[in-house]
Parts: C-alpha cells; structure tokens; sequence
C-alpha cells in the first residue's frame, strides 16, 4: 500500500515540475515577443465582434441589460487592445500609447452608433439620448 502511494505522490511530483517547466519556457517565450499596435484591420474587427456581440446580446428573447452589455463589449475592446496591442494603436502611419479609459469611452460611443444603424430596437431610448449629447460635446471639443 506505501509503494502505490508513493508510486502515485512520485507521478504527480514528476507531472508538476514538468508543467512549471513548461509554463517557465512559455513565458519567456511570451516575454520576448514585441506587441504590434492594433491597426485598422485590428480595430474594424474587434469593433465588428463588439456591435455582433451588443446586438445578438440584447435582442429580443435574451433581453440582456444594454447599459451591461455594452460596458462588457467596450471593456473587452479595450482589452484586447492592451494585452494583445500592449495599448498601441496606428493611426494614420503615427504608433500612439492610448488611455484605455479612454479607448473604452470611444469603443462604448461607437458600438453604440453601430447599434444604432444595425440592430436600432435593442437600444434603449435613454441610451440614444445619451449618445447623441456626447457626440455633440466632442463635436465641440473638437471645435477648439
């Protein structure tokens, strides 16, 4: 009886430090790869799986909260540009660090538009309202 749980102690001692091995090869592997910013291929498709997400999300016979569901859809965006894209967006030929409170500010806006044009029944009228204030009060910041 000692020899088979020692047997079965030794097998799972082997397959753990094995497992740290790997996963010790894995990060260094991971460690020196550079992260290349999100270009507009990049963003145009996580936006598009963003808008499929919000509107598959909120139609009816899910009837999931839009005001939820959008703040998961834009904080996945703005994840997957920072663990993938290490934060950095190219726009136009320029590389940029972005904020990524702010990316999900902008991603949330346009998922929203999106929305709007693509599933309009799934947003909520106060959502609508919403939106169309902030664009508004960017227009104007823009503006100066």
């Amino acid at each position: 009886m000692d020899i088979k749980i020692t047997k079965v102690f030794a097998i799972c001692l082997i397959f753990s430090s094995l497992l740290i091995d790997i996963n010790n090869k894995f990060n260094n592997v991971k460690a020196n790869v550079k992260n290349s910013p999100a270009n507009k291929n990049d963003l145009d498709l996580y936006h598009g799986m963003g808008v499929s997400f919000l509107c598959n999300a909120t139609r009816k016979g899910f009837d999931l909260n839009f005001s939820k569901t959008l703040s998961v859809a834009s904080a996945t965006f703005a994840s997957v540009v920072s663990q993938k894209h290490g934060g950095k967006i190219i726009e136009g030929k320029k590389e940029q660090t972005i904020d990524m409170k702010q990316l999900q500010f902008i991603a949330s806006l346009q998922l929203v538009e999106a929305a709007l044009k693509v599933c309009p029944d799934n947003v909520p009228e106060k959502i609508e309202k919403q939106f169309k204030i902030e664009t508004e009060r960017l227009k104007k910041l823009q503006g100066l």
